[in-house]
């Protein structure tokens, strides 16, 4: 029985690094196009960085919810490692596109790889592109709120956590591009719209209060807010405080159930409509 699992695991992971190892040469065929991809999303916060500069140059040391002059920075910074994650909602349709374009996703399909391995297989590769990027932003996080080892195991812990969820309604989301992809098109609009209100770029306190009402209702939130809150007060303040009790149950909740949900959804979409087109 021992062995008999042990040599299924070894084929589940031989299958994920097969699959990942594929994702990699296609992306990187181009070499320019793919440096330019790792490259563009770390730019989206110099606009952020420009409003924050202003805003404590105008209100002096106060501070703006829980971010100061001192520590608004780890909220720049922090923002750059979530920009990497969003890649992960549109690369599983555009992969079942191209292999779809290629006539190439029926013989997958047939083959033993799972949709589990389709799921982390991507997820992995896409960690895999962004890891120096992201790892140097970690470590300038790390080092100017002179994180606890605890602090930094959690912080990874829960973004490779948010990493799970985000690959799994991609994967949902792409599901669509098999065969109604007018649909991919409508869902992928509603999570963006989710994203832009999920503060990533700028914190809760920046918008009406209607608008936060909104935001409290926005899974996306929690996962950001509580990797920002453990940055600024270390894991150790965080974990016994009954103010981010919410925050731990929808992290860990949702990283468990959506990629359960996200393959059984693939599932139903690709045995009730096939594949459609090309």
């Amino acid at each position: 029985m021992n062995l008999k699992f042990f040599l299924l695991l070894k084929n589940y992971f031989y299958q994920i690094e097969t699959l990942v190892i594929k994702d990699i040469k296609l992306k990187s065929r181009y070499k320019a196009k793919f440096l330019f991809s790792i490259i563009v999303p770390f730019t989206t916060f110099i606009v952020p960085f420009l409003v924050f500069r202003t805003l404590f140059n105008a209100i002096g040391d106060k501070s703006f919810g829980i971010w100061s002059p001192e520590n608004y920075i780890i909220f720049i910074l922090s923002g750059i490692f979530i920009v990497a994650l969003n890649n992960l909602l549109p690369v599983y349709g555009k992969s079942l596109l191209r292999e779809k374009y290629w006539k190439t996703l029926p013989g997958i399909f047939l083959s033993p790889v799972n949709i589990y391995n389709l799921l982390f297989s991507k997820l992995i590769s896409e960690l895999l592109i962004f890891v120096i990027p992201v790892s140097i932003t970690f470590i300038f996080c790390f080092i100017i709120v002179k994180a606890s080892l605890m602090t930094i195991l959690f912080v990874m812990i829960i973004y490779f956590l948010a990493a799970v969820f985000m690959a799994s309604i991609g994967l949902a989301i792409g599901s669509f591009r098999m065969s109604i992809e007018g649909g991919y098109r409508f869902f992928f609009l509603i999570v963006n719209l989710f994203l832009v209100f999920s503060c990533y770029k700028y914190p809760k306190e920046f918008f009406p209060e209607n608008l936060q009402l909104l935001i409290s209702w926005n899974p996306f939130y929690y996962y950001w807010d509580l990797i920002r809150n453990i940055l600024v007060f270390g894991f150790e303040n965080v974990i016994f405080n009954p103010n981010y009790t919410l925050h731990f149950i929808i992290v860990i909740s949702l990283s468990f159930i959506t990629p359960i949900l996200s393959v059984m959804f693939f599932d139903y979409v690709y045995k009730k409509y096939g594949l459609v087109g090309y």
